[in-house]
């Protein structure tokens, strides 16, 4: 379940009609990103590629829990992967005052004026903790998931600070049976 939001690697590999081989057709298609994985360690179940733009990688975690949860598979490999090999994209945002001139992300900050973009892979492994208690003796781990789309905000690509957190917070709570929603030192993330 990689979440993928750039396509450069399609983009600066796009060749005249004559130059295009038999990789061109799969090699910079997304979904291919998590069929290779999927394909180059013999893994069964559901195999995808997410794009939602920044938010990718928590949709793919939330997909990739969802099958966890539904028995579709019994783990998943789930990840986030940006790389800028291409000015376009980075052109196209600062000419829309989507970048931060400081190039740093300052959310839900009344200073924030853009995000800052760069490049990275994260990867985590999921298995559900009854499963991993028979591996380690007491693990200190848990994962809530939800996603949401607020379609009353000013602007697409901005997100309603408000509406994000109040709802999608209390949903996640109440689906994940907690029974407290506290945040702060101690809780378990």
């Amino acid at each position: 379940f990689p979440g993928l939001m750039n396509r450069d690697y399609e983009i600066i590999t796009s060749r005249a009609v004559s130059e295009i081989n038999h990789y061109d057709g799969t090699g910079a298609a997304m979904s291919i990103a998590a069929n290779r994985v999927s394909f180059t360690f013999n893994l069964t179940g559901p195999s995808l590629t997410v794009d939602t733009a920044c938010s990718s990688f928590l949709f793919a975690l939330h997909y990739a829990l969802q099958a966890i949860k539904s028995g579709d598979c019994e783990a998943a490999i789930c990840g986030g992967v940006n790389c800028i090999m291409n000015p376009s994209t980075f052109v196209s945002l600062s000419k829309a005052k989507m970048i931060s001139p400081e190039g740093i992300s300052k959310p839900f900050s009344k200073k924030a004026d853009g995000y800052g973009r760069g490049e990275g892979c994260g990867v985590v492994f999921l298995k559900p903790l009854k499963k991993v208690r028979l591996l380690v003796k007491q693990p200190e781990i848990r994962l809530v998931a939800c996603l949401n789309f607020v379609s009353s905000a000013l602007i697409m690509t901005i997100p309603e600070k408000f509406f994000q957190f109040k709802f999608k917070f209390n949903e996640a709570f109440l689906k994940n049976s907690f029974t407290s929603p506290s945040i702060g030192k101690g809780s378990h993330i």
